[in-house]
């Protein structure tokens, strides 16, 4: 894991959809500290996604899904003397 990188654990998320639009939002739920418990997750804003993006996000999310799943994790290597 790069520690450069801040991350922030999702606990979840809510699908709204907005028909009048054609669109849906999105709202990730996510932890700031390790500390917070899963009842107290942040909001994040609501990201509003026509259904096409939707469709493009879904299959991005599969593919990068399907990469990770069939990754090879190499050995983790201690201190040599």
């Amino acid at each position: 894991m790069n520690e450069d990188v801040p991350m922030a654990p999702a606990t979840g998320f809510d699908l709204r959809a907005v028909p009048l639009l054609k669109a849906v939002t999105l709202t990730v739920h996510y932890l700031v500290s390790p500390m917070e418990r899963k009842e107290g997750a942040h909001a994040s804003p609501n990201f509003l996604f026509h259904t096409a993006q939707l469709r493009e996000l879904a299959q991005a999310m599969l593919r990068a899904a399907d990469k990770v799943d069939s990754a090879e994790i190499p050995p983790i290597q201690g201190p040599t003397n």
